[in-house]
């Protein structure tokens, strides 16, 4: 019973990481639009650390699935692992589709501003005699 609490602790404080940095206030860019939240090593760095974690829990399953064949109640020794394992990867999985949001508000952001300039671009040389 310890071992779960200490791992729903974990896994809370894990999913509550990236919703603390994302709600951190930024400071305003120069032209008035609001820098991303994470930069593209950062993101890389949660991918990893996501990756990481969902090899972890397929590990922690494996070990547990092992214990389980050595107990009476096998089927629900393993439909409790199952339990735990989907638990911890539901979690990784919202911080991975977070993750993807921002990376695709960045990249939309990102074609925005380059659409932008390409219209001053394009009226300005129509202006030009």
């Amino acid at each position: 019973m310890k071992n779960t609490r200490a791992l729903l602790w974990m896994v809370c404080a894990a999913a509550c990481a990236p919703a603390a940095l994302a709600a951190q206030p930024e400071p305003a860019a120069a032209d008035g639009q609001q820098p991303p939240p994470f930069s593209a090593s950062q993101m890389a760095q949660e991918k990893a650390r996501i990756a990481q974690g969902r090899q972890a829990a397929q590990a922690r399953y494996a070990e547990a699935e092992k214990q389980c064949w050595q107990k009476f109640a096998v089927n629900d020794c393993l439909r409790k692992a199952r339990l735990e394992r989907r638990a911890q990867l539901d979690v990784l999985r919202q911080q991975e589709w977070a993750l993807d949001d921002l990376e695709r508000a960045a990249r939309a952001d990102a074609r925005q501003r380059a659409l932008r300039a390409k219209q001053l671009e394009a009226g300005g040389a129509a202006d030009a005699p």
